[in-house]
């Protein structure tokens, strides 16, 4: 799998978690969870890779540790 798939990948499911996890919208979690919106969209579309502190940031918005965001990310992957 190439980088630009991967991106996708992970900004998909990052999306679906937070579509599950919460009812707000990319703008409002990124707002409560200090992410500029931009950021947040180019991560969920995959055009920007996610650096750790906002991937920190997203799992504590979704109510989750980044180890279990990880384990999560890694689990849909192998789908």
């Amino acid at each position: 799998m190439g980088e630009k798939e991967f991106c996708r990948k992970v900004g998909s499911i990052i999306r679906k978690l937070r579509c599950e996890k919460c009812s707000d919208s990319l703008c409002v979690f990124a707002e409560k969870n200090n992410i500029p919106s931009s950021t947040l969209s180019r991560i969920e579309i995959g055009e920007n890779e996610a650096q750790l502190h906002n991937l920190k940031k997203i799992a504590d918005g979704l109510g989750m540790s980044l180890s279990a965001l990880f384990a999560y990310i890694e689990a849909s992957l192998a789908k």
